[in-house]
C-alpha cells in the first residue's frame, strides 16, 4: 500500500498509460469508521457492484468475457480486504491489472466515493479530484520559544522541521529609574531593557523561520502556507515573506500552538479545503477573464479542439457531468456527435477519462471544478480550459 501523497503529476501520468490485455479493474473505498466502525456497509456495498460486474461479464459470451470472468474470481479476495477495518487509510484505491496480473494501491487520509470500474486502463479522475484538493500546503505554528514547520498534504499533517530559539546569556543589564543620570540621559528598568532584548531576538529568530520556510516551499512544492503566530506575530512574520511567496501566506491570529495533533489536523485541513475553493473560483474567473483575450477555450468542442493541438494549459471540468464525445482512429478527441475529416471515429463511453489523459499526456495542469457546470461555467457545460497560445 503506497500513501497517495507520494503521486505527483509524473506518476500520475505514468498510471494513466498502464493498460491490461483484457482489461483494467478499479476500486475505490471509502472507509469512514465513524458511522459504522467495523465497516459492514461499505462492505456489502463493495459486494453488490462485485456482482453486478460480474453479472454483466457472464452475458458477454465472447473470450474475453469468460477470461474477465475467471480473473474477477481471482481478485476478489484482495478486493474484499479492502473494506477490513484492519487496512490503512480512510480512502483506498487499488488498480487490477486483470490479465497481466499488475497490481497498484493507494491510501489517503481523505474520503472517496465507493466505485468499481472495468476499463482499458486505470480510472484515475477520482484519483486526480483527490491530488488537486490535497495540494500540498506548508504550516508554520510559532510559539514563545519554537516554532513547528509542518506540511499538510492529501488530509495528512506532518511535521518537517521543529526550530528553538537559541538561548543567549544576557548582557550586564543597568538598573536605573527612567530620567536618572546626567541631564538628557535616561537609563531603561532592567524589566524594559531584557523586553527589549527579547523582541530584537524574537525577531531575528522570526526572520530565520521565514528563511527555512521559503527554502522548504521551493523544495516541497508547497502552494501554499498557513503561518500561526498568535495575535502578537502573525502579520509581521507574513510580511517577512518574499514577494511573490508572500501572496500564498495566509495568516491565522488564532493560538494553534495549543492545540494536540488530532486538532491541529482537524484545523488545517479545513483551512486547506475552504483555501481550495477559493483557488477554484479565482481559477473560472481568471479563464472569463482570458475568453476576451482569446486565451481559453470554452466547452467540450473547443477543449477537445485545443487538447488535439496540445494548446492547453490548465484544463477546468466539472466531475458530475458524464461527458460525451469520440475518439479517431489517430487518436484525436471529439465532442458529442462531431467527427474528423475522415468522418470516422468511434464513441467511448468514459470520455471524461479521455480528456483527462490528453491533458497529462501534454503536461497540462488538470483542475476538476465541482459544481461548474452549474455556476459561473454552466454555458459551458463546466469544462473550459487556459491555453498556452
Amino acid at each position: 500500500m503506497v500513501a497517495l501523497e507520494r503521486l505527483d503529476a509524473d506518476s500520475l501520468r505514468d498510471l494513466s498509460r498502464r493498460t491490461d490485455k483484457i482489461g483494467v479493474l478499479s476500486v475505490y473505498v471509502d472507509a469512514d469508521p465513524k458511522p459504522d466502525p467495523n465497516l459492514s456497509g461499505v462492505a456489502t456495498d463493495l459486494k453488490n457492484r462485485f456482482r453486478e460486474l460480474q453479472r454483466r461479464m457472464a452475458e458477454d459470451k465472447s473470450e474475453r468475457g469468460r477470461d474477465v470472468t475467471a480473473a474477477l474470481e481471482r481478485v476478489w479476495t484482495q478486493i474484499e480486504w479492502m473494506t477490513s477495518p484492519m487496512f490503512p487509510g480512510r480512502g483506498r484505491v487499488a488498480f487490477f491489472g486483470l490479465g497481466d496480473g499488475w497490481t497498484e494501491r493507494h491510501e489517503i487520509a481523505m474520503p472517496v466515493a465507493n466505485r468499481l470500474v472495468l476499463d482499458d486502463g486505470p480510472f484515475i479522475h477520482p484519483l486526480l479530484e483527490a491530488l488537486d484538493e490535497g495540494r500540498p500546503a506548508g504550516v508554520i505554528i510559532l510559539a514563545t520559544q519554537e516554532a513547528r514547520l509542518l506540511e499538510w498534504r492529501v488530509g495528512t499533517l506532518q511535521t518537517v522541521s521543529v526550530m528553538e530559539q537559541p538561548y543567549v546569556e544576557a548582557p550586564h543589564e543597568r538598573a536605573g529609574q527612567i530620567g536618572g543620570g546626567p541631564p538628557g540621559q535616561f537609563n531603561a528598568p532592567v524589566r524594559e531593557q531584557r523586553q527589549a532584548r527579547e523582541r530584537v531576538l524574537t525577531e531575528r529568530f522570526v526572520e530565520e523561520i521565514i528563511g527555512v520556510a521559503t527554502e522548504l516551499a521551493g523544495q516541497r512544492g508547497w502552494e501554499r502556507i498557513l503561518l500561526s503566530g498568535g495575535p502578537r506575530w502573525t502579520e509581521s512574520a507574513v510580511a517577512k515573506f518574499p514577494p511573490p511567496l508572500r501572496d500564498n501566506v495566509f495568516g491565522d491570529t488564532r493560538v494553534l500552538s495549543g492545540l494536540d495533533d488530532a486538532e491541529l489536523a482537524a484545523t488545517v485541513t479545513e483551512w486547506a479545503h475552504e483555501q481550495h475553493r477559493e483557488r477554484e473560483k479565482q481559477l473560472v474567473d481568471r479563464i472569463r477573464e482570458a475568453t476576451g483575450h482569446r486565451r481559453s477555450a470554452l466547452g467540450l468542442s473547443e477543449v477537445a479542439g485545443a487538447l488535439n493541438a496540445g494548446r492547453v494549459a490548465h484544463l477546468v471540468y466539472d466531475p458530475e457531468v458524464r461527458y460525451v464525445g469520440s475518439v479517431g482512429a489517430d487518436g484525436s478527441l471529439y465532442a458529442g456527435d462531431e467527427v474528423g475529416p475522415t468522418g470516422e471515429a468511434s464513441k467511448d463511453p468514459r470520455f471524461t477519462e479521455r480528456l483527462i489523459e490528453r491533458a497529462l499526456e501534454t503536461r497540462a495542469t488538470v483542475s476538476p471544478v465541482e459544481g461548474a457546470a452549474k455556476g459561473e461555467l454552466r454555458d459551458a457545460e463546466g469544462v473550459a480550459a487556459l491555453l498556452r497560445w
